[in-house]
């Protein structure tokens, strides 16, 4: 390299230095312009790319320089950093070797080769590239925070904390060790220590959006909803756009019916999701939003962040044709739950000469009579919550699983992991998440023509099976009630007439309680009976009672007791309202089977159409309303006109052993001749595509 080039490249790495990198950046293409053949002006303008996250110009500017000094170990090493920024991860790995094999020492290579090992979920050749980093710089904090991230991806969360432990002997102050290891406890359900390293954390003064992402999240676990909802809102102060933190924060605020602020902050998701920043949890937003765009958008961008469709091609080689089709579920609610109690009579009614049924637990037993039922039911029952999500998907590819079924989707104990991780040939979205999920690897979602119209499909990425009454599954074995709970015991006015609602408070928007209370006003002598989890509840909505000009006391909160018990409670209202955007889905399949009549506003999403379908598949359409004025004046009509109401349970007692909505068998044969259409499509080397099982 001549004195002219060199003296070029020192002003283009001065002007680096004090910050002119576009002046630097003209300087290096001016050389590579005239000497193309100079692999350091190409390193060097690749080096700035990379700092602006440009790493598709990055990486072909590091290309080239490999390109002309194939055996400079920084260049590898560079280039492989942008190969894996770009999620060409399996094309990373040999030029971090290259670099190690040039520079055997060169830590940092030993380290990213270890990140890519451990986004490819190969884990042990990940730690074994951490531990040489650690063996050439004991003092390399990183190292052991990312051995710690594999061992809790492998669910080994002693091993983890073990490592950042030992960091913290080179870094006692170090706010990521610290905050990591509050994380680790939450994990471990260890409380107190959990919060004592989130204040040593928070104490180091670097507290950022992450950290109050996480502290909330452990407020959650806590049951502590606006301690959650503040820590979130914090979160979205240092970065409103990661995280779906503004949705956690409305979330939050939902479930005690705290309203303070929620438009805004709706107005300010609404504003971000067509940019593609991850602000709403998809989950809570269901309750709040019935765009099924924004829904679809919102469900993509947090997959796409937390569960990535993987780079690597996970599919397996095809499974020859088995004689009985081998379906897996997943469910961290295989006990007395809403989707418990929906879901175990078709386990039970599965034609077993045609289906293998496997059962993967990633939830606690309760020992009750439904996971007794459950666990009798399947052909095999794994406890999946120790095996991480890539031993589990190997696992289930040693099994032939054709079917994987979701029941979480958003909620609760989900294992998305082993979705995204394409553990079987046909995965679909079932039960748990009335929606899409948003992203490819779910194959298909189990609906209804009421809950997802034709005219919805697009909304959707997963192919429809749409079942001929309705979507959701019921027990055709639940008790008969035995009417024995009184209204005295439940705080109930003797003589009133009783309107009730037992979705969770989160579904109680302000419209829906407005349209409740105008209800309440109509009909002199009655009540508004509802079910609650946290004690703001309740007095956040007798304010907002106050507020609307209805007494305070008309409105009876009972607590959360066991499920049998609470439908029986059902028995003693006289109707039930339903809200909106958010139905009541499970609530209201036990409220028709107490024999209580279901009043609802027909949405505009799948969530807010589930009622409908649940009163088309029992013969009631009367019962569906379409605008506010309608389903107001409904209300009003049968609770002043007792002969109707009395008609009106007449009839719902004959149709619910009658109508297809209690007949497990029935939707069992439904549901196995749609699974074996999709199996056929697979078998023939077909993708999905749309079914429509006719009755």
């Amino acid at each position: 390299m001549n004195k002219e080039i060199e003296q070029a490249l020192m002003q283009g790495v001065n002007l680096m230095q004090i910050g002119k990198t576009s002046e630097a950046e003209t300087a290096f293409k001016d050389v590579i312009q005239k000497h193309p053949e100079i692999a350091e002006s190409h390193q060097l303008l690749g080096l700035i790319y990379a700092a602006r996250e440009d790493f598709i110009n990055a990486q072909e500017c590091f290309k080239q320089a490999v390109r002309i000094e194939p055996n400079n170990a920084a260049y590898n090493s560079n280039y492989a950093n942008t190969l894996q920024d770009t999620w060409k991860i399996e094309e990373s790995i040999p030029f971090y070797q290259k670099a190690i094999e040039l520079k055997p020492d060169f830590v940092d290579a030993h380290f990213n080769l270890g990140n890519s090992f451990r986004k490819l979920q190969r884990f042990p050749e990940a730690l074994k590239c951490y531990e040489q980093a650690k063996r050439i710089n004991p003092q390399y904090v990183k190292c052991y925070i990312n051995t710690a991230v594999v061992y809790e991806a492998m669910k080994q969360i002693d091993r983890a904390i073990a490592e950042i432990f030992e960091a913290l002997k080179f870094a006692p102050q170090s706010f990521e060790l610290l905050s990591y290891l509050a994380v680790m406890y939450s994990i471990k359900k260890e409380y107190e220590p959990s919060m004592n390293y989130f204040r040593k954390a928070f104490e180091t003064g670097q507290a950022d959006d992450k950290f109050f992402l996480n502290y909330g999240t452990v407020c959650i676990e806590l049951n502590q909803p606006a301690e959650a909802a503040k820590a979130f809102l914090k979160s979205a102060e240092l970065n409103p756009g990661k995280n779906a933190v503004l949705g956690r924060a409305l979330h939050q605020k939902m479930l005690i019916a705290d309203w303070s602020g929620i438009k805004e902050i709706n107005d300010e998701i609404v504003r971000r999701l067509p940019l593609k920043e991850d602000v709403a949890d998809p989950f809570g937003y269901m309750g709040y939003s019935d765009s099924e765009s924004d829904l679809q958008i919102a469900g993509f961008l947090y997959l796409n962040r937390k569960f990535p469709t993987l780079p690597k091609d996970f599919t397996t080689k095809k499974y020859p044709r088995h004689k009985r089709i081998k379906i897996a579920y997943v469910s961290g609610e295989f006990r007395e739950h809403a989707n418990g109690s929906l879901m175990t009579g078709l386990i039970e009614c599965h034609d077993k000469e045609k289906f293998e049924v496997i059962g993967l637990d990633n939830g606690e037993s309760d020992e009750g009579n439904l996971r007794r039922r459950l666990t009798a039911a399947f052909d095999e029952f794994i406890d999946i919550r120790p095996i991480g999500d890539f031993d589990l998907m190997q696992q289930l590819k040693a099994k032939e699983v054709d079917i994987l079924f979701n029941l979480n989707g958003f909620f609760g104990a989900h294992r998305t992991g082993i979705f995204s991780n394409r553990s079987a040939p046909i995965q679909i979205n079932f039960l748990g998440c009335p929606g899409t999920m948003g992203i490819d690897y779910m194959d298909y979602l189990i609906a209804d023509n009421v809950v997802i119209p034709k005219t919805s499909y697009q909304f959707y990425n997963e192919k429809i099976i749409s079942l001929p009454h309705s979507y959701q599954i019921n027990d055709s074995k639940r008790p008969e009630l035995k009417r024995t709970i009184t209204r005295q015991e439940c705080g109930l006015p003797e003589g009133a007439f009783v309107f009730c609602c037992f979705n969770n408070i989160y579904k109680i928007t302000p419209e829906t309680f407005k349209r409740w209370m105008r209800v309440l006003k109509r009909v002199p002598n009655s009540v508004m009976w509802f079910y609650y989890n946290f004690p703001e509840g309740p007095e956040n909505l007798k304010r907002e009672a106050q507020a609307l000009g209805v007494d305070a006391s008309r409105l009876i909160f009972s607590p959360y007791i066991k499920m049998a018990d609470h439908i029986e409670r059902n028995v003693l209202a006289d109707l039930f309202l339903d809200s909106l955007p958010y139905n009541a889905h499970t609530t209201a399949s036990d409220a028709l089977w107490a024999n209580v009549p279901v009043l609802t506003l027909q949405g505009k999403s799948f969530a807010g159409r589930v009622a409908a379908s649940l009163l088309h598949a029992v013969e009631m359409p009367e019962l569906i309303t379409y605008t506010e004025q309608e389903f107001e004046d409904r209300a009003v009509d049968i609770a002043t006109h007792p002969e109707k109401l009395a008609a009106l349970k007449v009839k719902l007692a004959k149709n619910r052993l009658t109508t297809p909505l209690f007949n497990t068998k029935l939707y069992t044969k439904h549901f196995e001749s749609a699974l074996i259409e999709a199996y056929e499509r697979y078998q023939s080397d077909l993708p999905p595509a749309h079914i429509e099982v006719k009755p």
